[in-house]
């Protein structure tokens, strides 16, 4: 199987991937192949291969429910965990993921490096709902080119709490209130996505609606998705996202409701930071 050299740019975002795929596994949030990462490089990649036919093209295998790539997504070039591979896996990166460029009609896909080498090597499942994502970020003029789906467990605890499950706007104020920086960074609230089926197109649909209005996506009783510029911005909101709910259920778990953060000292906070 033909493969390219990677320039220093791209080697970076791939370096921060494998950073951020660390602490995941070592947070217990990506257990055996859970978890997805993927990092639109097409901005840094450069001119692709000129012939594409030298590299192994895959047609999109559609499952039912699970959608398409949107059309505008032709010509992209992505880094993308592989389908049943493990994020603590991606410290290799070559072997776990690959770098990929959706092909012209956005009917499938090249690989260009990586995928253990192997021509029927296959991004995750998730895979079209992370395009799905980064692509309206990209049409809004958003800078984030990166999508993490991860296990924090305290988020998904959170999300089967009968009172919050249903409730994003009382699921994020627990959250902001038992500590300032859950509302300084992430400003603009948790969203939850009612649970549905992983990998489906009602899950891509509802993720990228949640964050248009909100940093962090919960999917309820299953995960969290969030973007950013790049790997480690999106890990932050998602990891302050979860430091809310984990000392809000460690108060609760006490034996006490929490009195948290005023909503006037919110609101200051709010002003005085310009959230």
């Amino acid at each position: 199987m033909n493969t390219i050299e990677l320039n220093p740019a791209v080697r970076a975002e791939i370096e921060k991937v494998v950073e951020i795929s660390a602490y995941l596994w070592q947070r217990e949030w990506a257990e055996r192949n859970g978890g997805n990462i993927s990092v639109d490089l097409t901005e840094i990649f450069g001119e692709p291969p000129s012939d594409l036919s030298q590299f192994p093209h895959c047609l999109l295998s559609v499952a039912a429910g699970s959608g398409s790539f949107p059309t505008d997504a032709a010509g992209h070039i992505f880094f993308v965990k592989g389908t049943g591979e493990r994020i603590r896996e991606l410290r290799a990166p070559d072997l776990a993921g690959c770098v990929l460029r959706i092909d012209d009609k956005a009917e499938g896909y090249h690989i260009l490096w990586g995928g253990r080498g192997q021509p029927d090597f296959r991004p995750t499942s998730e895979f079209i709902s992370h395009v799905e994502i980064v692509m309206d970020k990209f049409r809004s003029g958003s800078g984030d080119r990166c999508v993490i789906h991860t296990h924090p467990l305290e988020l998904i605890a959170l999300s089967h709490h009968p009172k919050y499950a249903h409730d994003e706007l009382a699921y994020t104020d627990v959250c902001w209130k038992m500590l300032p920086e859950v509302r300084a960074f992430v400003p603009r609230g948790i969203g939850i996505v009612p649970y549905c089926m992983p990998g489906s197109k009602a899950m891509a649909e509802g993720t990228t609606a949640k964050l248009r209005r909100h940093d962090v996506a919960v999917w309820e009783k299953h995960g969290a998705v969030a973007t950013g510029r790049d790997a480690l911005t999106a890990y932050d909101f998602i990891d302050v996202a979860n430091k809310g709910a984990k000392l809000f259920l460690k108060c609760l778990a006490a034996g006490f409701e929490p009195e948290g953060v005023s909503a006037q000292a919110m609101q200051e906070l709010k002003e005085t930071f310009g959230l």
